[in-house]
């Protein structure tokens, strides 16, 4: 059963090297375990729609240190799209990492803000995307999410996390025993708190979004993700 204890990040806001230290580890756990190449499998395949050389705007939700942006901006150039991306991030501190964590890019612009109040126009971006957030969330809280980024969001939506299986918990907790103690209890908590597959898919079904599908990937991660219907 999917647990609903709070992580620690979800109620305290560490000092900045902590944060850093915290971040750092998310990005190489997205880098190198399969995270971002979830995301960008499915935005692989949404892109075969777009024109050649299209700019494509993206709001990427509870952005952390804005590594996935990055690489999803990286993508883009290499494929000759011009990917704008917003991230978006509650915690300032969160904030300041991603600001130091590379130079400036035109292509990639900071806001402090919350999932509850996206202030946003309804189609504001094309697509709306977040990683590793999901499992923050009750159910309800979900649901509510993902009809805010379908009025955000004026073509697709892209949600990434982790499935909650044994194996995963067993290694987040090997991964995360030299680490922090904020990572070494977070860790393994968040695959607690994650969904499954099914789980997912069901919360989905609730918004009313048929053009969302779920995946499963490398790295004990799953992708809800579609294009709009016309």
């Amino acid at each position: 059963m999917r647990s609903r204890e709070r992580e620690y990040l979800d109620d305290h806001e560490p000092e900045q090297e902590v944060v850093d230290r915290v971040y750092r580890f998310l990005a190489l756990v997205n880098r190198h375990v399969g995270g971002t190449r979830a995301t960008l499998g499915r935005f692989e395949r949404l892109s075969q729609t777009w024109r050649p050389g299209a700019r494509i705007t993206v709001l990427d939700v509870a952005s952390g240190m804005a590594d996935v942006p990055r690489a999803l901006i990286a993508w883009g150039c290499e494929r000759g799209f011009d990917i704008r991306v917003t991230a978006l991030d509650l915690s300032t501190r969160a904030l300041n990492s991603a600001r130091r964590a590379a130079p400036a890019d035109v292509h990639l612009q900071f806001v402090c803000g919350e999932v509850g109040r996206l202030p946003y126009a309804d189609g504001a971006y094309d697509y709306v995307t977040c990683a590793l957030f999901f499992h923050h969330l009750a159910d309800e809280e979900i649901v509510a999410a993902l009809k805010a980024f379908d009025r955000i969001a004026a073509r697709g939506i892209v949600v990434n996390d982790l499935v909650r299986t044994r194996r995963a918990y067993f290694w987040i907790r090997l991964f995360t025993l030299p680490c922090h103690p904020i990572l070494r209890n977070d860790g393994p908590l968040s695959v607690r708190r994650a969904l499954r597959p099914n789980e997912l898919a069901t919360l989905a079904a609730t918004t009313g979004l048929p053009w969302l599908s779920v995946e499963r990937h490398f790295g004990h991660r799953m992708t809800l993700a579609g294009e709009k219907i016309d």
